[in-house]
């Protein structure tokens, strides 16, 4: 069976090879029309690399008839767990499952507290209801668009049991003082690092400074293998209870011997070989977001409009979002997008809906361990930044496949659209 796949896919790929790479490779051009710079095509804000390496890898796996999670996925963990400097790292099958299985690896029970943002995706905080416990939501600063660290000390309670910062757009959120309060306060760090590959604080990686951390590789991330996640600690009681809770509840050495109730959060050994490859294409990925970021931030210095997310000084973002504030009282947030999709730019707005405006928190009543927990009333919380954020942020292409000439078009179709109005 493994050798009539491999054959139909060795076809495939002589037949599309040359097409394939000169699809992926060759940059669209822009030309010029009568009203100057003309995009022929979408410039997306999301691209996944997808090369020779990719496909040779997956194709090596198929070959080898072992498809499940086994010894690929050994490797990626182990050259992601040296990448980012934990000790232990475990592949999971998203970065939904990763939240979810380091909370239940920490023993957060029903009832128990842990404080997050509500400027995030929503997985962040369904993670926390899905095992019963209570999303506590705190406002965010409004230049990083992080979890404010002043307002996570004051919303500590006798039940809180840990802090899930979440490093949003790919900037860090303020780790030191985070893990400052937690220390004082005895509470557990779940660092939401699921758009923070490649993103550093003071030389230290993301996902290597909380008790235990969580990373997307869903396809639009700056590591991508389609969906997928990975756990890292420093600890190996929690790194061995996350290897039980992934895989049914069994331990180490595997086979039909269960200890704990568990699940299936495992990862495929086709995806671990395209993120064995992405890893190694991190960091020229994070270069090239970066390279692009910096030249938006030159540029907004000189449009009053648009204020860009706040890189602090040691703080260094991985840019998986590009994502400026629009304050003009001539054009909405709304308008502008439509605009620039209109001039073949991706623009979007990415969470326009904090998570305590989401139906799913509104009529939290209606979620099955309401009946035995007791959750706030989210219907009637104000964050008033976070709200104010989601209003008037905006998503700019900024992944490496945009080039200079596709910033220079971007640019100037902003500053175009901005002085019509």
């Amino acid at each position: 069976m493994s050798t009539r796949i491999a054959g139909i896919v060795s076809r495939r790929r002589r037949s599309q090879k040359k097409s394939h790479s000169t699809r992926l490779n060759r940059p669209k051009r822009l030309k010029m029309s009568d009203s100057g710079l003309h995009s022929s095509i979408m410039i997306p804000a999301a691209k996944p690399i997808i090369e020779e390496e990719e496909i040779d890898a997956v194709v090596e796996v198929l070959k080898s008839g072992m498809l499940a999670e086994g010894k690929v996925a050994r490797k990626f963990e182990s050259e992601f767990r040296d990448y980012v400097g934990t000790k232990f790292a475990t592949v999971t099958s998203n970065g939904t499952t990763a939240l979810s299985t380091a909370l239940e690896a920490l023993e957060i029970q029903p009832g128990d507290e842990v404080i997050t943002t509500p400027f995030t995706f929503i997985a962040s905080a369904n993670t926390i209801a899905m095992i019963g416990a209570i999303p506590v939501f705190v406002d965010i600063e409004p230049d990083t668009y992080n979890i404010d660290p002043n307002l996570v000390e004051k919303a500590i309670t006798e039940k809180t049991k840990a802090i899930m910062p979440v490093h949003i757009f790919g900037m860090p959120a303020d780790m030191p003082r985070i893990l400052e309060i937690a220390d004082k306060h005895d509470l557990f760090v779940i660092e939401d690092a699921c758009q923070a590959h490649g993103a550093e604080i003071s030389g230290r990686m993301a996902g290597s400074m909380g008790h235990v951390s969580a990373f997307s590789f869903y396809a639009t991330k700056n590591l991508m293998t389609a969906e997928g996640g990975m756990i890292t600690t420093d600890n190996e009681e929690l790194y061995d209870k996350a290897l039980e809770i992934k895989n049914h509840g069994r331990g180490k050495q595997g086979g039909y011997t269960h200890y704990r109730i568990g699940y299936n959060n495992r990862m495929m050994d086709i995806v671990a070989a395209i993120g064995r490859v992405q890893l190694r294409r991190l960091p020229a990925v994070v270069e090239g977001r970066r390279k692009n970021a910096s030249k938006y931030d030159k540029f907004l210095e000189e449009i009053e409009e648009l204020t860009p997310q706040a890189e602090r000084k040691g703080f260094k973002s991985a840019y998986h979002v590009y994502g400026p504030r629009l304050e003009s009282a001539n054009i909405s947030r709304d308008d502008l997008v439509e605009r620039l999709r209109e001039f073949n730019i991706g623009s979007r707005t990415v969470y326009a809906l904090p998570c305590h405006l989401q139906e799913t928190y509104r009529r939290i009543h209606e979620w099955r361990w309401s009946k035995v927990v007791r959750f706030p009333d989210y219907s009637s919380m104000n964050f008033p930044i976070s709200e104010s954020v989601g209003r008037t942020h905006l998503e700019i292409p900024v992944q490496p496949g945009v080039t200079d000439e596709n910033v220079e078009y971007i640019q100037k179709t902003i500053k175009k659209i901005l002085s019509q109005t």
